[in-house]
């Protein structure tokens, strides 16, 4: 009896070792995370939403000008930006803990992984966008910016957090500042700079002979300004749209991960 409960505890304990071993995380140089599927999928999701982030924050200006607000939206608008944005940082980082552990549990005894925040993101950042390109408000316009703002936030702990747990702490300073230096660029520089500029541009309506088109809409006169619901609302229609790609993305994500969150 004593022997067999020995070669009982034995193999429980084998098997203990072999599951750990199967989730043990392997930490990955920056050229070797970037051979894997799940650092491209965290790629495309935070360039988008830091993308999506710097929109409202290089253009809140001319998105309250074209709109006809009150001036004193813009400042107002940025404000509520930066702290719904710092708010997102200070609060992702301690809920998605708080999942991850035992009390964080949904019903059926499953944790909550970490990519499901950035799903979370991806949907705040398809609504902003969404009530913005159909905003003619300030308080539709106010909304939109806060949950831009959220959204924006969210993904910066999370990268630092993700890219630790799925790709190890060895390297995690090197392959964290990729993230975030490659996201800020690629994202302003593609949905900041080409999608809004272009859209912005062509909608600019040059009359010199008077202020006001036939619609008494205001006209441009020095070629460079942009009056009226266009000038942004494709732009934050093409944000929207990608942002539901980053739902897809960030789903994909919790899939190829979820081996390093089923033991937390």
């Amino acid at each position: 009896d004593d022997e067999d409960e020995e070669l009982l505890l034995s193999s429980e304990e084998r098997r203990r070792r072999s599951s750990s071993n199967q989730n043990e995380v392997k930490s990955l140089t920056l050229t070797q995370m970037l051979r894997t599927t799940q650092a491209w999928l965290l790629l495309w999701t935070c360039t988008i939403l830091a993308g999506g982030g710097t929109v409202m924050t290089n253009n809140v200006g001319q998105m309250v000008e074209s709109l006809g607000l009150s001036p004193t939206t813009a400042p107002a608008s940025l404000a509520l930006f930066s702290a719904a944005q710092a708010a997102a940082r200070v609060l992702t980082g301690s809920i998605s803990e708080w999942a991850l552990s035992a009390k964080g549990k949904c019903c059926c005894g499953v944790v909550i992984p970490r990519p499901a925040f950035l799903v979370i993101a991806s949907f705040g950042g398809c609504a902003a966008h969404f009530l913005l390109g159909m905003a003619t408000s300030e308080v539709a316009f106010v909304i939109g910016v806060a949950l831009s703002g959220a959204a924006f936030g969210m993904i910066w702990p999370l990268m630092v957090l993700i890219v630790g747990e799925c790709f190890g702490a060895a390297h995690v300073g090197a392959n964290y500042m990729f993230y975030d230096g490659v996201t800020s660029a690629i994202g302003t520089l593609l949905l900041s700079k080409f999608v809004v500029q272009e859209v912005y541009e062509s909608h600019i309506v040059k009359k010199h002979s008077s202020l006001f088109d036939d619609d008494d809409t205001p006209v441009d006169v020095d070629g460079l300004t942009c009056y009226g619901e266009k000038c942004f609302q494709a732009s934050h229609f093409i944000v929207a749209g990608l942002s539901i790609s980053c739902v897809i993305s960030s789903l994909a994500l919790m899939y190829k991960t979820r081996h390093v969150y089923e033991n937390k």
